[in-house]
């Protein structure tokens, strides 16, 4: 009953009647963005009879900040209008109501990595690899067609009802082109490149690798690989050797060590990018 007093309070009765006409009923709460907000929901769509469920992401542009919706809003939509994979999650529609924006995403049924790993603790190599797999297909994809994301985190990787990666979230995605540098920082600390955590404008295709090493971590060892109390200790981490906690040490693939250390090498001349991770002997 609460659940559905919230979804009355966030949703006006010209919100829901329009809803209702294109075939939505919003079930639940889903989470919370900076400035956005993801309902579970159903949908049947034009001219079918069968229910599919899916996340309704939407955005308030009375609330939210004009840097927002001047600059990353326009990119995200574009953005994943662009990206048609099936390790994406994605857009099916996109359309407003009164003031409200709305997202029609596909739905991820199993929850996200981060919950997967705390329930589990670290993951069988066997399931790490194709995850990881998955992952990188992914994202190789995305560059392929210039897209960088530049969130990629635990809580950003989605889970399918199979149990197939989908990666979620493109709020700092962006276009961009083979030589150009971004600037703005993004995400979260502990994912972040230390190119980027310095200030330096920085590849997004490589910053994006980087994520995915730190990933594959938690994947493995069901912790994190620096300490990110503050920027300078975690810096001080990155460029030291990479920990290996002792509960994971002597259980895990040497390959897969060998594999996570040129990843997230701090030089970023001697890093690990897309060809020679898919060329690695854990790998392939």
């Amino acid at each position: 009953r609460n659940v559905m007093g919230k979804i009355k309070s966030f949703f006006s009765a010209d919100d829901t009647n329009h809803l209702k006409k294109k075939g939505y009923t919003v079930l639940g709460d889903l989470g919370e963005g900076t400035y956005s907000k993801v309902k579970q929901a159903s949908w049947v769509k034009p001219g079918d009879t069968s229910q599919v469920k899916v996340a309704l992401k939407i955005i308030n542009k009375k609330t939210a900040p004009k840097d927002f919706l001047e600059k990353f809003l326009p990119r995200e939509i574009e953005v994943m209008k662009k990206l048609k994979h099936p390790n994406l999650i994605r857009l099916y529609e996109l359309f407003q109501i009164s003031s409200k924006l709305y997202f029609t995403l596909e739905w991820g049924g199993h929850g996200d990595l981060l919950q997967y790993i705390r329930l589990r603790g670290p993951l069988k190599d066997s399931e790490s690899h194709k995850f990881f797999t998955e992952m990188c297909t992914g994202v190789e994809y995305m560059h392929q067609v210039g897209v960088v994301h530049r969130d990629l985190k635990c809580e950003n990787v989605l889970l399918s009802k199979k149990n197939s990666i989908k990666i979620a979230d493109f709020g700092f995605a962006r276009e961009i082109g083979p030589n150009e540098n971004s600037k703005t920082y993004c995400g979260s600390a502990a994912y972040a490149a230390p190119e980027l955590l310095q200030g330096i404008p920085y590849k997004g295709t490589i910053a994006d690798i980087w994520s995915l090493g730190v990933i594959l971590y938690i994947m493995c060892c069901s912790s994190m690989p620096f300490r990110d109390a503050n920027i300078k200790t975690l810096i001080k981490d990155q460029k030291d050797t990479l920990h290996i906690p002792s509960s994971v040490a002597g259980t895990l693939n040497s390959s897969l060590k060998d594999l996570m250390k040129k990843i997230m090498r701090f030089d970023l001349n001697s890093r690990f990018m897309m060809p020679h991770i898919k060329s690695h002997a854990w790998f392939i």
